[in-house]
């Protein structure tokens, strides 16, 4: 059986609704592929498995949110969205090969608002992405060419190397779900840390970052 996605979309016109299904393909391509001229905003990919049993997968966790589903013709439901995450994570078992699969989780959105302006502008999703062996920071960055043509470019970058302040471990742990390691980015990684560590900070958020932080020793430094 050939391995493929189950994805959990949203869409902000259409409040408290999320759409769970699967592809053989990119997630992000399917949800855009279901932008059309009737839906004023487009899909995002607000999580996503990549399994060989997502065939199995699918049914299941349809059959566990049967009772919320709009239209049996249909794969939208009217559930909490972090609530069908966490049944998707228990759904969802390594299989055969557990080197073939992943989850990921978007963390865009809550950076945007924990954050607002401090972005990159060309950066048009991030995600954590999580292996059993690796947990990696995934950026999508979009430039438009031409007037008609986006590229797209993905970069992961292995979080490994970050270690918390008092025991140093890692922070980002492989044995945690991804959805914990998403918190922990979006919620006890400081702002220092994240321009410190990644490319997300545009140059102005950058400085200012870095500066305050230096104000902030200085005045330690002061003190003692």
């Amino acid at each position: 059986m050939s391995a493929g996605y189950v994805y959990i979309l949203i869409n902000s016109s259409m409040n408290g609704l999320i759409k769970i299904g699967r592809t053989l393909r990119d997630s992000r391509s399917r949800a855009r592929e279901l932008y059309t001229t009737g839906v004023p905003t487009s899909f995002e990919v607000a999580f996503e498995v990549f399994s060989e049993r997502h065939e199995e997968l699918e049914l299941a966790i349809h059959a566990r949110l049967a009772d919320f589903r709009i239209n049996s013709s249909r794969e939208f439901f009217r559930y909490p969205l972090n609530d069908a995450i966490k049944i998707l994570q228990q759904l969802h078992s390594p299989g055969s090969q557990p080197d073939l699969t992943y989850s990921a989780e978007s963390i865009f959105h809550r950076l945007k608002e924990k954050y607002p302006g401090c972005l990159r502008s060309e950066i048009s999703d991030v995600r954590i992405v999580q292996t059993n062996e690796r947990v990696w920071l995934e950026i999508t960055e979009e430039e438009e060419r031409a007037g008609y043509l986006k590229d797209q470019t993905i970069k992961r970058a292995d979080l490994a190397f970050i270690s918390d302040d008092i025991y140093d471990k890692p922070m980002f742990k492989k044995d945690d779900n991804v959805s914990e390691n998403a918190r922990k980015f979006v919620e006890e990684f400081d702002s220092y840390s994240i321009a410190c560590t990644t490319s997300l900070f545009n140059d102005e958020t950058f400085y200012r970052v870095r500066e305050e932080h230096h104000s902030k020793q200085g005045d330690k430094s002061r003190e003692n």
